[in-house]
């Protein structure tokens, strides 16, 4: 049961990893085909483009689950704390309707795409569908923070601290 619970919790960063590692190796290979063989592979190109974009949108969610998206917090920082929250706490619940949005546009893109792509004649909802996922997962956790923001508004704020305090460490390590 405890494998399934982490399965759940870490899925996001399982599919992107692998996603990235598919289009490093990927990408390599082809190099190497096409520099030293003199032979690109066609399939190999197609192939790290669909795991790019695999990565790049469910990397996005794994970004966004860990506040690991930069922010623009010059005008935040002369806030006070109690006005800082509450600029959070409005983010939050603005990127939760457009991921919402995002959701439900991808899905209906995705639904209708009748494209297939060239080498491995894929249906673009292959896809389209990392899109909708990402935004899906974007959403499940800015419902989440919004929640939090409200019942427990202190684990809330420790979620932006901890992202101050790496900002902060930064900084003292290149001022020394």
């Amino acid at each position: 049961m405890k494998r399934i619970v982490w399965l759940i919790k870490n899925i996001e960063e399982i599919i992107s990893s692998i996603a990235l590692a598919g289009m490093v190796l990927t990408t390599v290979y082809n190099v190497i085909m096409r520099y030293i063989f003199k032979n690109s592979q066609a399939w190999a190109t197609e192939l790290s483009i669909l795991f790019l974009i695999w990565a790049t949108f469910i990397g996005a969610a794994v970004c966004w689950k860990k506040n690991m998206h930069y922010g623009m917090d010059f005008v935040a920082d002369h806030f006070s704390e109690k006005l800082r929250f509450q600029l959070h706490r409005g983010i939050t619940l603005m990127c939760t309707l457009l991921f919402a949005f995002l959701f439900v546009v991808g899905l209906q893109f995705t639904l209708t795409a009748t494209k297939t792509t060239a080498f491995f004649r894929l249906s673009y909802k292959f896809l389209d569908i990392s899109a909708v996922l990402g935004f899906a997962s974007m959403t499940i956790y800015s419902v989440i923070y919004f929640i939090q923001s409200i019942v427990h508004p202190d684990q809330f704020s420790r979620r932006y601290a901890v992202a101050y305090e790496d900002t902060e460490n930064t900084q003292d390590t290149e001022n020394s």
